[in-house]
């Protein structure tokens, strides 16, 4: 490739018939180069678009892996030293009395166990006393 270039060397002499020199060499850093300067197939700015987007998706990238870095590290903490939760069962907000109800119901059904006090003679197997009638 001579880009067109405006040279016209010297004529060989000797020959039946004077052939110019009119050919263009160039290195192979030399044509990058001019390939980058000339952009022959206008992609500079396609070019800067796409670093751009690689350059924000690596950032991107960096974040989302320290995000799971650090999600491990907190769930390897948790794991070998877990929270200690308050004693008793949380208290049901935002629902009605019927619904808090029946959802209460529904847990101790699954558990297999009931709402009733654990010295109760309901939960001790043990048969409840005769209340006393008058006589």
């Amino acid at each position: 490739m001579d880009f067109e270039a405006a040279y016209d060397g010297p004529v060989i002499p000797g020959t039946p018939e004077p052939v110019p020199v009119d050919d263009l060499v160039i290195c192979e850093n030399c044509l990058a180069e001019a390939f980058m300067i000339l952009d022959p197939q206008n992609l500079k700015e396609t070019i800067r678009e796409l670093e751009t987007v690689v350059k924000d998706q690596s950032v991107a990238l960096d974040a989302k892996d320290k995000t799971i870095r650090g999600a491990k590290a907190t769930i390897g903490e948790l794991v070998e030293h877990p929270v200690a939760t308050f004693p008793g069962r949380p208290k049901l907000i935002g629902v009605s009395d019927e619904v808090r109800t029946l959802i209460t119901k529904r847990r101790y059904e699954r558990k297999g166990t009931s709402a009733a006090p654990k010295n109760s003679p309901r939960n001790s197997g043990k048969k409840a006393p005769e209340p006393e009638v008058a006589a």
